[in-house]
């Protein structure tokens, strides 16, 4: 019988093989587009965690505002303590986040202020790769780093001094002054024009909160566990005025910005699934209407209805199967091949007022999503036979042998 149907598949050559082009393309396109979409999330997250958030923050109970820590963890020592000996951890950090007022001698502005640990920031976050001028934060304990576009509006050189005011606990105004220790340019409006870096310490001595941070930022060595990192960590903490937060809960807007594309995906998934499904049925009723003589032959030297019918599906079986193969084929060799050179998109001028992005997507497989599209147009075509083979098994064979 799979003989048979493999025959019968080939006898109009031309379309056969334009349904399988169909498909094939279809496929090529879908694994094309789970495959983009999925590369812009990763590279998003990747930039978003290692640019500012982490993969793991630990905050006051009492936050609310997970950017914007306004409570500080009173004794952070034994936090530290957990996160030595958690499994998992590449590195962690102590930070103070808080928003204050940066003056030149020409001019004043307000900033986010980042007050993090030099030795630990490196490998928590890339911002010290995008240094173009000076060092980041080093052994200098009054040294302040910030971005060219802010750089330019204070009318700032490297070594100059700024003044760094913020309302400290007691509700004072705090003010120090910092050297400018290097310049960086990340081609993001919101970190080049509005956030600086300074050490940790330096800000403690500023607000005068002795050994106290606002949170704590983590890198794991592999995003995949953080989830379960976070769930042990959540337990080995329990009992203390602190809660445990995700990239996704601190970045919630790239998970919905995920959501999103997930959805657009989505709808091209359904849309590609029904043009193979309409090629699929027009290539069959047409091979039906033609073989309508063949069949009333068959049924007529003893075929049943279950064997004719048996044979259309598995005919668009094999049809969905070679489609199938080329559009795995075709697919895999596009994503392979800007997996290598990259895509470029103009994502960096769409994303970059806040958080630096390049324009170069490098293509990655997603291969569950990859198999359950190639499965998926498979079962489509085998769906789509349905109805060609219940009009085959149902004709009659006197009739059938009248038809011309």
């Amino acid at each position: 019988m799979i003989r048979l149907a493999w025959r019968n598949v080939w006898r109009n050559f031309r379309r056969s093989l334009i349904t399988i082009a169909s498909m094939a393309c279809g496929l090529a396109a879908l694994m094309f587009g789970q495959s983009m979409i999925k590369s812009v999330q990763y590279q998003l997250i990747e930039k978003a965690t290692g640019s500012i958030t982490g993969h793991i923050q630990i905050q006051h109970r009492m936050i609310k505002e997970y950017k914007f820590p306004d409570r500080y963890i009173d004794d952070p020592d034994p936090v530290e303590e957990v996160l030595k000996r958690q499994p998992g951890i590449k590195a962690f950090g102590r930070r103070i986040h808080m928003t204050g007022l940066i003056s030149s001698p020409k001019t004043s502005m307000g900033a986010l202020i980042s007050a993090v640990q030099p030795d630990r920031e490196k490998n928590i976050t890339a911002m010290s790769t995008y240094i173009v001028k000076g060092t980041f934060l080093g052994k200098d304990p009054k040294a302040i780093v910030m971005g060219d576009r802010m750089v330019t509006k204070l009318d700032l050189r490297l070594g100059e001094k700024v003044v760094v005011m913020a309302q400290a606990e007691d509700g004072s105004m705090g003010a120090e002054a910092f050297r400018l220790s290097g310049v960086f340019h990340t081609g993001s409006e919101t970190f080049d024009g509005q956030i600086v870096y300074l050490p940790v310490k330096a800000m403690q001595e500023l607000l005068v909160v002795g050994n106290k941070v606002n949170h704590f930022v983590i890198a794991l060595n592999n995003i995949e566990d953080t989830d379960a990192v976070a769930q042990q960590l959540k337990e080995k903490l329990a009992g203390k005025p602190l809660q445990v937060l995700r990239w996704k809960d601190v970045d919630h807007e790239i998970v919905g910005v995920q959501r999103f594309q997930n959805a657009l995906l989505d709808i091209v998934l359904t849309v590609v699934f029904a043009i193979v499904a309409l090629g699929v049925l027009n290539t069959l009723l047409m091979s039906l209407f033609e073989r309508v003589r063949e069949f009333g032959v068959l049924m007529a030297i003893g075929a049943r209805p279950s064997w004719v019918m048996k044979l259309v599906l598995i005919e668009s079986l094999l049809l969905g199967a070679v489609g199938t193969v080329f559009g795995l084929i075709a697919g895999s060799l596009l994503i392979g091949y800007y997996g290598h050179h990259g895509l470029r998109l103009p994502l960096g001028e769409a994303l970059s007022y806040f958080i630096p992005f390049p324009d170069v997507i490098y293509m990655r497989y997603v291969w569950e999503k990859h198999l359950f599209a190639a499965g998926a147009v498979l079962v489509t075509s085998f769906l789509a036979a349905i109805t060609p083979s219940l009009r085959a098994c149902r004709l009659r064979p006197a009739e059938a042998l009248r038809h011309v």
